[in-house]
């Protein structure tokens, strides 16, 4: 009987919708002090799971779930030793080169809205956040930035309805159709819907305004124009 497994792109998805894109962008920004502790909680979590199965909270219930349990016993770590940091590091980059590899070009212009929850331990006066590994960025009109982090997007503001007990700023981000962008909603997995995923790249800043939403500090427009050169990615 053929065993039931992911391909290697769904295996990356999987993982990168639930933890693993903290690893990535860690690994692509070059911040490896947070990309172990960031490796910890995604493989303690990925235990979490396992665990969750063996004792029946959880129930193999299709091959979808059959697929998922075999691919996590794969990432399942003991120890953060050399040897288990290689292996992490080998994955990071073989997903990062497998998401980048399924990006096709968008086959129309697309609007897209990213949210940037706010910590103000990082946020200096002035500038604004725009990921974990960006808190503090300088959006000035006019300005072209390389942003080297893999983004994820969607074709919606996300959850500017809730409350979530911080304030954001929301990127919108404009994507000239024929640049590469890779859907989510293709996959099994994906943390809403319409969910798209933007390459480490070059957007100039089009616009910054304010937001009659009570927790929105400002809206910020930028303009996706060029995917910087996976090759020269120092990942």
């Amino acid at each position: 009987m053929e065993k039931l497994s992911f391909t290697p792109l769904e295996e990356t998805i999987s993982f990168y919708t639930r933890n693993d894109f903290a690893i990535l962008n860690c690994l692509l920004t070059e911040n490896y002090e947070e990309l172990w502790k960031n490796a910890l909680l995604a493989y303690y979590d990925n235990q979490g799971i396992i665990d969750e199965y063996a004792s029946g909270e959880r129930i193999v219930e299709s091959d979808y779930d059959v697929k998922w349990l075999s691919c996590l016993k794969k990432r399942i770590i003991t120890e953060l030793d050399e040897k288990t940091k290689a292996v992490i590091l080998k994955n990071a980059k073989d997903d990062i080169k497998n998401i980048l590899g399924a990006m096709q070009p968008a086959k129309e212009n697309m609007q897209l809205y990213r949210t940037a929850w706010i910590d103000d331990r990082y946020t200096r006066s002035g500038e604004i956040a725009y990921s974990r590994e960006y808190r503090s960025m300088s959006f000035d009109v006019g300005n072209t930035l390389e942003i080297k982090i893999i983004s994820s997007c969607s074709v919606a503001p996300y959850r500017e309805d809730e409350d979530v007990g911080s304030d954001f700023y929301r990127h919108e981000v404009a994507v000239p159709g024929g640049l590469p962008v890779l859907e989510l909603d293709r996959f099994p997995t994906h943390n809403e819907d319409g969910e798209v995923l933007l390459p480490p790249m070059k957007c100039r800043v089009t616009g910054v305004r304010s937001s009659s939403t009570p927790r929105c500090r400002g809206i910020v427009e930028i303009e996706y124009f060029e995917a910087l050169n996976p090759d020269k990615l120092t990942f």
